[in-house]
C-alpha cells in the first residue's frame, strides 16, 4: 500500500512507522559519523548527498530506500543459488572444482592463506555463472511497463494502442518453451554455457535477449553488476568453506506464495533447515576474496553484451 500511496498513514501505518523508525535511526548514524568508519559505497553516497547540501535527515531516508534496493533482491537470490548448488552434489562438485582452479593457496606463518579474485570467478568459472543465470532464470517475476508513443501492430496480430500500457512479466518470457527449449522448466545449470548449447541440438544457447531478470532498455538495473559481484562472493564462500546438508534428510524447495510487492526475485515463505559444518580440509587457514580491475563486462543483460563489442 506504501507502493500505491493511496493515504499511507492510513493503509499501511505500522509500515509507515517502521519506515520513520528506520530513517531515524540511520539519521543518529549519520550524526554520530559511523559512515566514516563504513563500507565506501556508503562513505561515496554521504559525501555525494552532503556536498549538495542535503539534509542530513533526507539524507537518512534515502538510505532506507537503498537499504530495500541492495537486499529485497540479492538476499533471496543468495539463498537459491546457495539451495540448487548444494541440493545438486553434481553441480556442486561441478563448481568447487572451477573455483578451486583459480584460488591461490599459500603458507602464512605455518598456516593455509587462500585468496579467490571475484572477477576471476567471472571471467573463469562458465558453470558456476551459468549455474547463477539458471537460478534467476527459474526464479524471477518481475514485469517491464511501457507506454505506447504510437499506434502499432504487433507481430501483424495485435493493436497496441497509443497511450496504452504494456506490461511484459519477465515469468512469460522465462517459461516459454519456444524460447528456452523442452526442459524450459527443468533445473539445468549449463543452459548458459557453450556446453550445455552443443548439446541440445534443436535450441542453441538462449538469446540474451530473452534473459530479462535485470529488466532492460531504460528500466536496466544500474546495480546489477554490483548485485552479481555481491551474490557470488558469499556463495563461493559457502561452497568453498563448507559441507551444507539439509536437517530433514531431503532438499524441499519452500514455496514462495508471500513474495513481497516490491520483490523481483521469489522470497521463501519458511526457513530450510540445514546443518553447516566446515568442510574437511578446508576448515583452518585464512581466507581473502579480493576484486580485481578488468575491463571485460560480465554479461547478465543483452546490453551488456552491446558495451562488450565496443
Amino acid at each position: 500500500m506504501i507502493l500505491v500511496d493511496l493515504f499511507p498513514y492510513f493503509t499501511a501505518g505500522s509500515s509507515c512507522r517502521a519506515r520513520e523508525v528506520v530513517g531515524e535511526a540511520f539519521r543518529k548514524y549519520f550524526q554520530a559519523k559511523h559512515h566514516e568508519t563504513g563500507s565506501m559505497l556508503v562513505q561515496n553516497r554521504y559525501n555525494t548527498s552532503a556536498e549538495n547540501k542535503i539534509p542530513i535527515s533526507d539524507i537518512a531516508r534515502y538510505e532506507v530506500g537503498a537499504t530495500l534496493a541492495v537486499l529485497v533482491n540479492t538476499a533471496p537470490a543468495t539463498f537459491w543459488l546457495l539451495f540448487y548448488i548444494f541440493s545438486h552434489p553434481e553441480v556442486l562438485e561441478e563448481c568447487r572444482e572451477e573455483v578451486g582452479k583459480i584460488m591461490r593457496t599459500s603458507l602464512e606463518e605455518g598456516q593455509a592463506r587462500r585468496t579467490l579474485d571475484i572477477t576471476g570467478i567471472k571471467q573463469n568459472c562458465p558453470i558456476l555463472t551459468s549455474t547463477y543465470q539458471e537460478v534467476l532464470q527459474q526464479r524471477t517475476l518481475g514485469a517491464q511497463v511501457r507506454q505506447v508513443m504510437q499506434d502499432f501492430m504487433l507481430d501483424d496480430t495485435y493493436l497496441l494502442k497509443k497511450g496504452a500500457t504494456v506490461i511484459m512479466p519477465s515469468l512469460v518470457v522465462h517459461t516459454d518453451p519456444g524460447v528456452w527449449g523442452p526442459d524450459v522448466s527443468s533445473f539445468n545449470h549449463k543452459r548458459f554455457t557453450r556446453e550445455g548449447s552443443s548439446q541440445n541440438k534443436v535450441f542453441s544457447r538462449p538469446s540474451p535477449k530473452a534473459f530479462r531478470v535485470f529488466g532492460g532498455g531504460s528500466t536496466l538495473c544500474p546495480g546489477r553488476h554490483s548485485a552479481t559481484t555481491e551474490i557470488l562472493a558469499a556463495v563461493v564462500m559457502f561452497i568453498m568453506r563448507y559441507d551444507v546438508v539439509p536437517v530433514e534428510g531431503q532438499w524441499i524447495a519452500p514455496k514462495t506464495e508471500k513474495t513481497n510487492i516490491a520483490a523481483v526475485v521469489m522470497e521463501p515463505d519458511t526457513d530450510v533447515q540445514v546443518q553447516v559444518t566446515p568442510r574437511q580440509g578446508f576448515a583452518d587457514g585464512k581466507w581473502e576474496f579480493g576484486l580485481a580491475d578488468s575491463k571485460m563486462v560480465f554479461e547478465v543483460a543483452a546490453e551488456d553484451q552491446q558495451q562488450s563489442s565496443h
